[in-house]
């Protein structure tokens, strides 16, 4: 076994991040009574997502993420919704939401008692935390860092560098990341010189960004000879 740190990815990887946004969108309607759950749930998660990717690309802060995504969605539903209002509901519904993907508990068991586990994520704080202390996870995980308290996002050099020096800058070919994407985790893992998993349950092709794939967690352990 060549690895020393195991980092791994939080919404998609370890957490349904579907099944929570899911959840929190229904109740937001349920609070603000916004008819058709049904058709708002796939809406604003077309528009989550892009504004996400503006992320990534450096576009847009964090806290304005946060605002726009809901004033879009109001838009786009042309209703008189009060942005601020449903972002607070929906963080805190969010935040409840605690859902694994399937193996993420059995992996996370298995892979600790070898090695030190972190979560690497470009999440808001206070849901990602909430999340994470009311998961099955947090036994086995040594720390989560946090996009938002780290001041960089993923797939920035930076928010690795930092990540690594707060767990006392490993070697970087002893360190691997597992995640789900490909733009925010196989290209800013390959950039900060670290050794890639792409997991990706619903197939596709792999990119130059990654060093290995696989379509369940449970396949991971092989990759890093356990």
């Amino acid at each position: 076994m060549n690895y020393r740190i195991i980092l791994m990815d939080a919404d998609d990887t370890l957490f349904d991040f579907r099944r929570a946004e899911d959840a929190a969108i229904r109740r937001l309607c349920e609070l603000h009574r916004i008819p058709d759950a049904d058709a708002v749930v796939p809406l604003y998660s077309r528009i989550n997502l892009a504004q996400w990717k503006r992320l990534e690309q450096g576009e847009i802060t964090q806290s304005e993420l946060r605002v726009e995504r809901f004033a879009e969605l109001s838009c786009a539903l042309g209703l008189p919704l009060d942005p601020d209002a449903l972002n607070r509901d929906y963080s805190r519904a969010l935040g409840e939401g605690a859902f694994l993907r399937d193996g993420a508990l059995s992996l996370c068991r298995t892979l600790s008692e070898s090695l030190p586990l972190y979560i690497v994520t470009n999440g808001i704080l206070e849901i990602q935390t909430n999340r994470f202390n009311r998961s099955e996870l947090r036994p086995y995980i040594r720390e989560m860092f946090v996009s938002q308290e780290i001041g960089y996002s993923k797939p920035r050099r930076e928010y690795f560098d930092e990540v690594l020096r707060r767990i006392g800058n490993p070697p970087r070919e002893r360190v691997i990341l597992l995640g789900d994407s490909l733009s925010s985790d196989m290209r800013g893992g390959r950039a900060a010189g670290i050794t890639t998993c792409w997991y990706c349950p619903d197939g596709g092709t792999p990119t130059s960004d990654c060093d290995f794939s696989i379509s369940h967690l449970s396949e991971f352990p092989s990759v890093i000879g356990l």
